[in-house]
């Protein structure tokens, strides 16, 4: 490693790209102001409110469903879901591991703000209703946190805490840690068809190390894409290797373009044989290379609000289960909006869908748990490290 990056104040390096500020439309006699949630989420429109109503919120951290969403229930099952998309997730996708904790409904995923906006009729006018109520129960009104940048669903978070220690890595000093590569599958649930590629980069372990991380106490990371989607992993998928998983060719040969399934492998690696274990161990990657090539920079769709591109880095989850179908383990499978052919193909939701775990654009880890005492890094604010290519790594352990 040539060098590191270390800095508490790691936020003074970031600074918001052009565009992603507040917009500014007259309607009814008021300013609308358009946030950068996801769009299609349920809460867009309460994030609009929001930002219209505390407008230094557009763009950070807060400008996101984590907000009024919170993570999984500590003491349960699910308190490995540490962000608020993996635990919202587990009402669409359950995890049949999990036997308490689990969220019957989106009211059961709301933290103190989101529970005190909505019964105060979830409108724009709930937001000054609620204002001046301390929702956490930190000490610091809803709208004093706002303004200082600070959760009002999250009792950790209020003004006056120091920025946790973060590391950023250059690209420089990624491309220098030992290099990786894996062929794996990538499973898709919502997409039309899965793909086997081979992904180049750097394990989670060793990148954790060179930004030297004590591991002690650690549970497991959160990686965040540059709009803020997260994903959690737990320690025993970042320490040991995954199974090897299986390919299979045979959905190739499916012409029908209502029927397919799989897109055609770019290379095959040598040893790689249909229906038997892809040679080799699969770990937990940040990836910079797919088949070969640098990836695309990830870049915000503002019509969709969806990323296109993988890069500069993207983290690649191979599966955890193989034994969705114990005749094919590990197989590819078509999306949960395809019909049902009978062909052995076809959709199962005890498959692991694996794509979906690997933040694109991936630029911000953090060490969970949180170490006390800490305000986390403003990982909202993602994008000028894509341009930068670099990753920054923030959380328990980290000095």
């Amino acid at each position: 490693m040539r060098h590191l990056t270390k800095t508490a104040g790691v936020l003074a390096l970031i600074v918001a790209l052009a565009g992603t500020g507040i917009g500014l439309a007259a309607r009814a006699g008021q300013d609308a102001v358009k946030s950068r949630a996801y769009v299609g989420h349920e809460n867009d429109a309460d994030m609009r409110g929001f930002v219209r109503q505390y407008p230094g919120v557009s763009g950070t951290r807060l400008d996101d469903c984590q907000t009024c969403h919170r993570g999984g229930v500590r003491g349960t099952d699910t308190e490995r879901e540490v962000s608020p998309c993996s635990y919202c997730h587990l009402i669409v996708f359950p995890n049949a591991r999990y036997k308490t904790g689990v969220p019957k409904d989106y009211e059961a995923t709301l933290n103190a703000y989101g529970l005190d906006y909505k019964r105060a009729g979830r409108t724009f006018e709930a937001f000054a209703a609620i204002d001046g109520r301390d929702s956490d129960g930190d000490g610091t009104a809803n709208g004093a946190e706002a303004a200082g940048l600070r959760n009002p669903g999250d009792a950790a978070s209020r003004p006056g805490l120091p920025q946790a220690p973060a590391v950023v890595l250059g690209w420089d000093e990624v491309r220098a840690l030992p290099v990786h590569s894996q062929f794996l599958l990538m499973n898709k649930s919502t997409q039309r068809r899965d793909e086997y590629a081979t992904y180049t980069g750097v394990r989670i372990i060793d990148l954790l190390a060179a930004a030297k991380v004590y591991l002690t106490g650690v549970t497991g990371v959160t990686v965040f894409a540059p709009d803020g989607y997260s994903t959690d992993h737990a320690i025993e998928e970042i320490t040991a290797p995954f199974p090897r998983g299986y390919y299979y060719d045979a959905p190739l040969a499916i012409t029908d373009p209502e029927r397919t399934l799989l897109e055609r492998p770019a290379l095959v690696p040598p040893g790689v044989r249909n229906g038997r274990r892809i040679p080799g161990d699969p770990w937990l990657l940040l990836a910079y290379e797919r088949d070969g090539k640098l990836m695309d920079p990830a870049a915000y769709e503002k019509d969709t609000g969806r990323l296109t591109g993988e890069g500069p880095y993207r983290l690649v989850k191979p599966q955890r289960s193989l034994k969705g179908d114990p005749r094919r383990p590990g197989r590819p499978d078509r999306s949960h909006n395809a019909k049902t052919y009978g062909d052995g193909w076809d959709f199962s939701d005890r498959i692991d869908h694996n794509a979906g775990a690997g933040a694109r654009g991936a630029c911000v880890i953090r060490v969970n748990p949180m170490p006390e005492g800490y305000e986390e890094y403003d990982w909202k604010n993602g994008w000028p490290l894509i341009g930068e290519r670099k990753v920054v790594v923030f959380g328990r352990g980290v000095r």
